[in-house]
């Protein structure tokens, strides 16, 4: 009698349910309208600042453009994040010289 068997993993499988509760959850986003209601806000917000642009114009204050605006830029940057850009461009550039080489050898080989 042979052994207990180890059971195979199937990859593809499990990259198609990957992809699969991915569209599912994207689906779920569109559908409950979480998108438009972020914008909504988005748009309150500039409403509110737009009033208090003109009570500020009607009142004669000095006017800076940087009290109206929203700040959207946000660093979600920290050390992970940094370790990731960092591995990721190694990648890009081993991937990169890779492909030149092997172009290289190929074209010295048809030339």
């Amino acid at each position: 009698m042979n052994g207990p068997s180890k059971k195979k993993i199937n990859i593809p499988v499990i990259i198609v349910i990957v992809f699969f509760i991915i569209f599912v959850s994207l689906y779920f986003i569109q559908f409950t309208d979480l998108y438009e209601y972020e914008q909504y806000n988005k748009m309150i917000m500039t409403k509110e600042a737009m009033d208090r642009f003109e009570q500020d114009v009607s009142e004669g204050k000095n006017i800076e453009i940087e009290n109206y605006l929203e700040n959207t830029v946000k660093d979600y940057s920290n050390n992970a994040s940094k370790l990731g850009n960092k591995a990721s461009n190694f990648i890009e550039r081993l991937m990169t010289d890779g492909i030149k080489r092997t172009f290289k050898v190929l074209g010295s080989l048809f030339t």
